[in-house]
């Protein structure tokens, strides 16, 4: 789904960048200002100076746990924590109340939220295909996981893990860090990126990451067919090294 807006304590709708993918074991969550830079002569991290690495702090990307009761969600990252967070109150409410109306579910806030809230979030054409939920392991340790990836249909997701402080957002340990510049660069260097496939077969792009040199290169995302899942829990991947472990699948028709 992708967020139409977001207003906070009614105020202006707030139009930045926020994806959600839901599998049925997996959710996967982007959030990117609208005014990020575009940063387009920029390669790698490296790249950057320090007050520009500080703009890249301003992102969100997380995976977790999504439950519904009552018409409530409740969000639950995964275990260690998987990307990263800003100061944003509105990026990562505990629990929301949803709505559905037409193709948009509205979320609003709860008892327990810290601000007054609503969100809209728009139903993307489906292509039919596969959801499936990987995780990236070492090939020869499988408990190492590197990542995540969210695929339903033509839309795929993937958050790595995060070395940063899971108790602090990016902004607050960057400025903490002042001018160190190569430890800044370690923190933000957690991958999470949005990709379409234009048709069936074709590969991922991705549209929106949190690392915009990222954006318009292709996704790592196993060939998948409901023959071939049935008969494997482990395919290839890209990084050397790795393999991609299936944690749940099904076909929505």
């Amino acid at each position: 789904m992708d967020r139409a807006y977001i207003s906070l304590h009614g105020a202006e709708r707030d139009r930045s960048i926020a994806i959600w993918i839901q599998t049925e074991s997996q959710y996967f969550d982007l959030r990117i200002p609208h005014d990020r830079p575009r940063f387009e002569e920029k390669s790698r991290l490296t790249h950057f100076a320090p007050d520009e690495l500080r703009e890249l702090a301003r992102q969100s990307g997380d995976t977790g746990v999504c439950t519904i009761e009552n018409n409530v969600a409740t969000w639950a990252s995964w275990g260690d924590r998987f990307g990263f967070y800003c100061n944003d109150v509105a990026i990562f409410p505990d629990d929301g109340r949803l709505e559905l109306k037409g193709r948009v579910i509205y979320e609003y806030e709860t008892a327990e939220s810290p601000v007054p809230y609503e969100e809209a979030w728009v139903q993307q054409p489906y292509d039919h295909g596969l959801v499936a939920h990987l995780t990236l392991c070492d090939e020869r340790d499988p408990d190492r996981e590197f990542g995540v990836l969210v695929v339903t249909g033509r839309y795929a997701g993937f958050v790595e893990r995060s070395t940063s402080d899971n108790g602090a957002t990016l902004e607050d340990q960057l400025e903490a860090l002042q001018s160190d510049r190569e430890r800044m660069i370690e923190i933000l260097a957690c991958e999470a990126s949005f990709a379409v496939r234009p048709r069936v077969g074709a590969p991922y792009t991705i549209r929106h990451s949190n690392l915009p040199f990222r954006e318009a290169r292709e996704l790592d995302v196993p060939a998948m067919s409901p023959q071939l899942l049935e008969r494997r829990q482990i395919l290839p991947a890209e990084r050397e090294g790795a393999i991609w472990r299936v944690e749940s699948w099904f076909v929505m028709r």
